[in-house]
């Protein structure tokens, strides 16, 4: 039987009994937990190392897998139940019970509920401790599982509203394919572009694509546009790259004012120069602000910056993402890189590190967030025109002297 073995634990000195003891093992877990929650109508992503992929390749081919943590750590399965909570399961065979309890304890911060899943005949000995801590119970034996408890009570979830905007990007948003990490272009009217040319021209593939945005809009950098406009929700890419919904919106607004070609879009780019979109052609920065905050990360990052507003001192902007916020930190301002080294931070109860030494956090942002990303958030109308973005080496910022200031709402 997969994932099960059987073992003498020993012979009485009198020999009188052998006892034998199943022992399972962590896969063979993991897949019955898939099945019980399948069975219940939630909805699984997993988590696995990739060392380990060919041990639960099983499980990796019933379910998509996430890069989501909850302080720091990743949850072997992670979702939504079937009554739109969110639920964390960490998951152990018939050892490591008390780092799994201490794992399970930690996804309280960004779970509804939470579950440590193990053998049923050795995760029984925790029950009363576990739910005494508010983490539920699950028991597998060979045949499934065998035994399944709830957590009686309700955590604190400091973390929950980070956690379900990145469940939602990968279970509920099948338009948005991207981060907007992504969004790697200054100004934002470049991610309207694969939205023009395909309206203009058709279902198109990716490398013509990228010619019609250099020959007709004289712009080089047609990947990262179409990347963007992925992101966005604004295309979808089968054998050829089409409009979705959202695209054939921002089609209808484009035409509204008067651009339904590459050289009209270009000509308004010209206009907008050193101002912004916001500023010289309020309609097109209605329609990609709605665009960037269909985005639930993006939204969420919203909310951190009205909160932090009107004048945003960036540090305190880090320290209140890495609190309520982590992954929309990793995966916004960390370059890939530094990712790792974030998470290790968070992971270690070290997160004041990340904002209060300056260091740290000037070797993990990505530095196009404080000149690229600060463009697109003045063009699109979420901050004021005067707040001066920082081209130069991140060593040499100075956020007392270039804060982020939020446009007031006319």
């Amino acid at each position: 039987m997969v994932g099960v073995a059987c073992f003498i634990l020993g012979i009485h000195s009198n020999g009188t009994s052998i006892k034998w003891v199943t022992k399972m093992d962590e896969p063979a877990v993991f897949g019955h937990v898939v099945d019980e929650l399948e069975s219940r109508g939630y909805q699984p992503l997993v988590h696995v190392p990739g060392a380990h992929e060919q041990t639960y390749a099983d499980v990796l081919d019933r379910c998509e897998s996430h890069q989501i943590t909850i302080g720091g750590r990743y949850p072997d399965v992670l979702g939504f139940t079937n009554a739109d909570r969110v639920f964390a399961v960490e998951v152990k065979g018939s050892s490591g019970l008390l780092r799994g309890i201490g794992q399970a304890l930690t996804y309280q911060q960004g779970a509804h509920v939470s579950y440590l899943a193990a053998a049923e005949d050795v995760v029984t000995q925790h029950t009363d401790l576990l739910r005494s801590k508010g983490v539920g119970v699950i028991g597998a034996g060979e045949s499934g599982v065998t035994r399944w408890s709830s957590p009686p009570t309700s955590e604190s979830h400091e973390q929950v509203v980070d956690i379900e905007g990145q469940l939602s990007v990968r279970l509920r948003r099948s338009d948005i394919s991207g981060d907007i990490a992504s969004l790697s272009l200054a100004q934002p009217l470049n991610y309207l572009a694969p939205v023009v040319a395909i309206e203009q021209h058709g279902p198109l593939a990716g490398d013509e694509l990228v010619d019609v945005l250099a020959d007709e809009y004289e712009f080089g950098a047609g990947k990262s546009a179409r990347q963007s406009a992925l992101s966005l929700g604004l295309l979808q890419r089968d054998d050829r790259y089409t409009l979705t919904d959202q695209g054939e919106l921002a089609a209808t607004v484009l035409r509204g004012a008067g651009i339904s070609t590459l050289q009209e879009l270009d000509e308004v780019k010209g206009e907008v120069g050193r101002s912004t979109v916001v500023e010289e052609h309020q309609s097109l920065a209605i329609l990609l602000q709605n665009c960037y905050e269909r985005h639930p990360e993006f939204r969420l990052l919203l909310d951190a910056l009205r909160k932090e507003g009107p004048s945003i001192h960036f540090p305190d902007l880090l320290r209140r993402l890495v609190h309520e916020y982590p992954n929309v930190f990793l995966n916004t301002f960390c370059t890939r890189a530094s990712r790792t080294r974030a998470r290790e931070l968070i992971e270690a109860g070290q997160i004041s590190r990340i904002y209060e030494e300056e260091a740290i956090w000037k070797d993990v942002i990505r530095t196009n967030v404080l000149f690229n990303f600060v463009q697109q958030l003045k063009h699109i109308g979420v901050l004021a025109a005067e707040t001066r973005s920082h081209s130069g080496k991140i060593s040499d910022y100075d956020p007392d002297s270039k804060p982020w200031l939020l446009r007031e709402v006319r």
